[in-house]
């Protein structure tokens, strides 16, 4: 892939590492949670999260005992991070930027690799599945997270009416999202075993993002991704207004609820080297 969107470049990342975990951590430390559940990370154990955000399953893993390699290839993310991880005085884990096409990591040197709806946006999804298997140790355990279908998505569905009804004339993006290029079971599971892994296992989880504040989660989610971020600035700033207010209207059913739940599913893919 030659072309790129902006969810594949690293300093588009890394310029809104802080506004995607404000607006997002909550709904992926869920996944990062599942993961956690079906890995059993232990004591000793050597765990590489590749694309690894702002370190909701890297934390997790390291606080259980696990020594973990956190990487991204947004430096900007890998700052934040660090950051964190200074903050808790957390020794068990170092932080790296890399490319997840082609990670610095030997062969066969860990016990686990884990990417949660990260490698979705890598422009070779093949090499990133390779990658994560030529890592790991023989019985080695791997999770990938990949969204669902689109069409499950709450969020999605309450943005696109949003602007729809705010701004009628507007030209929403018509091509597949990045993202979406890898969705439901059969795809993960078939990545899977194209790579070489076993025992390939894989469920479906509802994640749900809870919002306190519809008007405060809107504010950072104009800005918590690329896809975003070029979208809210192609619509500019007096039609974001607009659509921000039908976000709210629609979200909260005519301003009749103040806590909201949006709800969207992600396939939690569990497999062997």
């Amino acid at each position: 892939m030659t072309n790129l969107t902006p969810d594949q470049i690293p300093e588009k990342w890394g310029d809104i590492a802080s506004a995607y975990g404000e607006a997002f951590e909550s709904l992926t430390s869920q996944f990062a949670d599942e993961v956690i559940s079906q890995l059993s990370p232990k004591t000793g154990e050597t765990v590489l999260d590749v694309a690894a955000g702002t370190g909701a399953f890297s934390l997790r893993a390291a606080r259980l005992g696990a020594d973990v390699l956190a990487t991204d290839f947004a430096e900007g993310m890998v700052n934040h991070i660090q950051q964190r991880i200074d903050d808790d005085f957390i020794h068990n884990i170092k932080t790296s930027v890399m490319d997840g096409q082609a990670l610095a990591v030997k062969d066969a040197s860990y016990d686990i690799s884990v990417s949660i709806v990260g490698l979705i946006f890598f422009p070779d999804i093949d090499k990133g599945f390779t990658e994560l298997k030529r890592v790991l140790k023989p019985g080695g355990r791997c999770a990938v997270v990949c969204w669902g279908h689109p069409e499950n998505f709450d969020m999605m569905r309450l943005l696109k009416q949003s602007i729809a009804c705010a701004v009628p004339d507007f030209e929403m993006p018509t091509q597949t999202p990045v993202w979406a290029r890898l969705v439901g079971e059969d795809a993960l599971k078939e990545k899977f075993q194209q790579a070489g892994f076993e025992k390939v296992e894989i469920t479906t989880i509802d994640g749900l993002l809870t919002l306190d504040s519809v008007e405060d989660f809107w504010s950072v989610f104009i800005s918590s991704s690329p896809p975003m971020t070029a979208l809210f600035s192609a619509l500019g700033k007096e039609n974001t207004e607009r659509a921000g207010k039908e976000f709210v209207r629609l979200a909260t059913d005519d301003f009749k609820k103040e806590t909201v739940t949006l709800a969207s599913k992600a396939c939690v893919g569990i497999a062997y080297a």
